[in-house]
């Protein structure tokens, strides 16, 4: 007993040590520097004619109040977001049987894959500056200097990397989803907080509607096929009696 627990433990000190760097090991270059290459390219997207505009305009904008001033920050931190996917983990790994364990080790390469798709390829490659970057008039939280809104004249240098897709939405959709197809009682919560730090990333000001579903998409795109897969497995593990269908 000691021994597992031991190893649990190690288990859970290599994905803390994992989950920072995968959210950093992919860098992409300042919005500011790429007018050429995201500017024209998503114009027709980020005009105020546009849907993606009036939307992101309808919940940055028209669907601010005090509560969601207080609340939206602190749900959007990634290092919150982190700790939601660790303890979920965590819990899986002490408590969660040998099932448990096996959905655990399959969120690894799975939160890996998510991040590194959505911010070490898709936004390098579609080059999307965010909101709070090419709107004027758009409310943006800063951080330390708290709630601002962007200048109507000279807008630009407020975040440092590309909008498309959301890694936030694609990381917390892939975790929360493939959990809640493996324990269907905690499918209705787990999606909940997925929509509700989704939902953060457009109201604090740093990500438009589309770049949202797209990481929620990216987000069912991965996990689903690896629930698919993974309850096929476990499936034959019960049949060999190394799980107990019960757990």
């Amino acid at each position: 007993m000691a021994k597992e627990r031991i190893r649990q433990t190690f288990l859970i000190f290599i994905v803390l040590a994992m989950l920072p760097a995968a959210s950093s090991s992919a860098p992409t270059p300042r919005a500011a520097d790429t007018d050429s290459l995201s500017g024209a390219a998503w114009h027709k997207f980020q005009n105020e004619s546009s849907y993606d505009t009036r939307i992101f305009r309808f919940i940055n904008t028209r669907l601010a109040n005090r509560a969601f001033d207080t609340v939206m920050p602190v749900i959007t931190d990634f290092d919150r977001s982190k700790i939601i996917i660790l303890l979920s983990w965590s819990a899986l790994v002490i408590f969660g049987g040998p099932k448990g364990k096996w959905a655990a080790l399959a969120l690894i390469p799975l939160l890996v894959a998510s991040d590194q798709i959505s911010s070490g390829i898709m936004k390098p490659l579609f080059q999307r500056s965010r909101p709070c970057e090419v709107l004027g008039g758009a409310r943006f939280w800063s951080g330390s200097s708290g709630w601002i809104t962007t200048s109507f004249e000279a807008v630009r240098g407020y975040k440092s990397s590309f909008s498309f897709p959301s890694g936030h939405a694609a990381n917390i959709t892939t975790s929360m989803l493939f959990l809640g197809l493996v324990y269907r009682k905690l499918l209705a919560p787990l999606l909940l907080i997925a929509a509700t730090v989704s939902f953060s990333r457009i109201y604090v000001g740093v990500h438009w509607p589309l770049d949202v579903a797209a990481g929620i998409t990216l987000g069912i795109i991965l996990s689903v096929p690896s629930y698919i897969i993974f309850s096929r497995l476990t499936k034959k593990k019960e049949d060999s009696g190394e799980i107990n269908p019960g757990q």
